[in-house]
Order: structure tokens, then C-alpha cells, then sequence
């Protein structure tokens, strides 16, 4: 069963005065980590000898850089997905942070090492832990299901991306887009050369119509949706990332590739993603075939495929491949 944790901050002061309508709490229940920040009024902080300093500043004086982001209108949720990440999910977390997202939503799926230790010092972040694994990319769907931004943003913890990478797939998405994906198309090598999860990429987008796209696919990361994308294509059909794209499209949605950001070079290598045929190929082969399954399922109802539209397919995919 999973279970939710979140960071809980102190009791206000009139709480914790005898008399309130809370009940009394001493002043020692209230202690928090060391380095986290002192609670009470800016009087008691000073008080404390913990100078009153906005982030940015609290950046400057520590010598760490100081990165300025374009101003957002919607807010931000961060969902990150991760197995046995204690690694790099600490330095993962203090880029996203950097956003100043609205929450950070880390699903811990079967994790057997210190991610959940390490995940808890950072104070924004709201745990899910399942004991057991779910099942790959069922992360997604249930921080999508929790969240409450208007832009969310998708991760793995197996790699940390700079803030200032991550930060093009958010303001694409305040900017309009719904679906901002991962340019892969300039690491990849010619189509000849390409291994089947790029081919079923291709073809997936071809047989959308958006040959355009390239490879790019909700099925890598880093990719942000808006909230009314979230709406139309369901949380449930996260779980299968190549389906969710294919609905994003046929319904219309603004499908758009938002930045390049080399997760193949930092991609951490696995027992099941290695190696021609390996489990994990063999799952995005099957997730593309379900998207397919979509796709020839509207054409049914809807618009059927003709000759002249399979040739011009043909053609978008000929001149991509050519074009590497």
C-alpha cells in the first residue's frame, strides 16, 4: 500500500500559546533539522541570529550561482519517478527546487535503499512510497493524479538535469504549449542505425501525421504538460506514455518539442534496458502498439486512411530520415 509523506511545518505561535483554540504544545515540540529554517515572527528570527534574507541573497552571500528565471503565470508541480535513486536524487532535487514549483511530488516506486531518507530532507517535497514496485511509468500517473499545478513537469530520478535545462520545458507550457517534449532527434544517429524504440517513435508520429516531431516522445523525459492536457488525456493513461502522445494529438492538443536535453549519454544503465531485445524494450515496443490500437481506432470512427494519405506519411518520414 502506498503511503503519502509531507514535511509539516511548526505550529503557529497563537497555537502553541496555552489558552489558543489548539491545544498547548511545548516550545521544544516544534524543533526542526538543522539548517532549516527558525518559525515565528520575523522579530523572533532575528532574534535568533538568522538574518532575514529572501533565497536569491541567501544564494549571493553563499557564493552559489544565482540563476533568474522568466516569471510564470501558472503554477509549477514537479512529479519525479524514481527506484532505488539515493544517489541522484538529492542533487535532482536541489535543481528542481531552483524552479520554485508550487510542490515537488517524488513517487518512490519499490525502492530498497536510502531514496526515501534521502528524499525527505528536502522540505518541499511530498513522498509517495510504495513498497512494492508498481510497474514502470505508474509513477507518473499517480503524482499526476495529486498534483495541483497548472504545469506539470516530469522526471526520473535516475539523472540530475540542470534548472536552467528544465526550465525551457516550463515556460513552454505557460507560454501555451500542452504536451512540450524532449528534442532526442540531433543524439540520434541515422535511421539506419537507429534501434527499435526509435523506429516505433518515428513511425508513431508518422502515422499521427506529425513526422515533424521526429522521435521526440512523452516516453522520455524531461516533458511537461498542462493542466487541461492532464485533463484530456486522463491521469491513467500516463502509465502508457506513447498512448497518452497519440491522444494528445488526435485530440488536437498543441504538441511541441521544448528543449535537448542529453538524457541517452546519463541514462543509467539497468539489468532490463540493455542489450537488443532487452524487458525494457520490449515494454515501449508494446506501449507503441496500444498507441497504434488508438490511432487506427479513430481513423475507424472517424477519418479513414487513404492511399494519398499513407503516401504523403511516406513521404514526411523519407525527408526526416534523410534530413540526419
Amino acid at each position: 500500500m502506498a503511503k503519502i509523506y509531507r514535511t509539516v511545518p511548526a505550529a503557529p505561535a497563537q497555537d502553541r500559546r496555552s489558552g489558543g483554540k489548539g491545544p498547548a504544545v511545548r516550545k521544544q515540540a516544534a524543533r526542526r533539522p538543522v539548517g532549516s529554517r527558525a518559525a515565528g515572527s520575523r522579530s523572533k528570527r532575528a532574534a535568533a541570529g538568522r538574518p532575514l534574507r529572501s533565497r536569491t541573497r541567501q544564494a549571493a552571500a553563499s557564493g552559489r550561482a544565482v540563476l533568474a528565471f522568466p516569471a510564470r503565470r501558472g503554477a509549477l508541480s514537479v512529479i519525479i519517478s524514481a527506484r532505488n535513486e539515493e544517489r541522484t536524487l538529492p542533487k535532482l532535487l536541489e535543481q528542481v527546487t531552483l524552479l520554485q514549483p508550487l510542490e515537488i511530488i517524488v513517487v518512490l516506486n519499490g525502492c530498497d535503499d536510502r531514496s526515501f531518507q534521502r528524499t525527505r530532507l528536502c522540505r518541499q517535497a511530498t513522498v509517495i512510497h510504495i513498497p512494492e514496485s508498481a510497474g514502470h511509468d505508474v509513477g507518473r500517473s499517480i503524482g499526476a493524479k495529486l498534483s495541483r499545478g497548472d504545469i506539470l513537469l516530469f522526471l526520473d530520478g535516475d539523472m540530475s538535469i540542470p534548472a536552467r535545462q528544465l526550465a525551457g520545458f516550463v515556460t513552454a507550457v505557460d507560454g501555451g504549449v500542452d504536451v512540450a517534449l524532449n528534442n532526442l532527434d540531433p543524439l540520434l544517429p541515422s535511421f539506419g542505425l537507429s534501434d527499435a524504440v526509435t523506429r516505433c517513435k518515428l513511425y508513431l508520429n508518422s502515422a499521427l501525421g506529425r513526422s515533424d516531431l521526429g522521435a521526440s516522445s512523452m516516453t522520455a523525459v524531461p516533458h511537461a504538460l498542462s493542466r487541461r492536457a492532464l485533463q484530456v488525456i486522463g491521469y491513467r493513461e500516463l502509465m502508457v506514455p506513447p498512448k497518452a502522445q497519440a491522444i494528445s494529438i488526435l485530440r488536437q492538443l498543441r504538441v511541441e518539442k521544448a528543449g535537448a536535453v542529453d538524457v541517452i549519454k546519463h541514462n543509467r544503465l539497468r539489468q532490463g534496458n540493455t542489450g537488443t531485445g532487452n524487458a525494457m524494450e520490449q515494454l515501449i515496443a508494446g506501449d507503441h502498439a496500444e498507441a497504434l490500437v488508438q490511432v487506427l481506432e479513430q481513423h475507424r470512427t472517424g477519418v479513414q486512411l487513404s492511399e494519398a494519405h499513407l503516401l504523403e506519411q511516406r513521404r514526411q518520414l523519407a525527408a526526416w530520415r534523410n534530413a540526419l
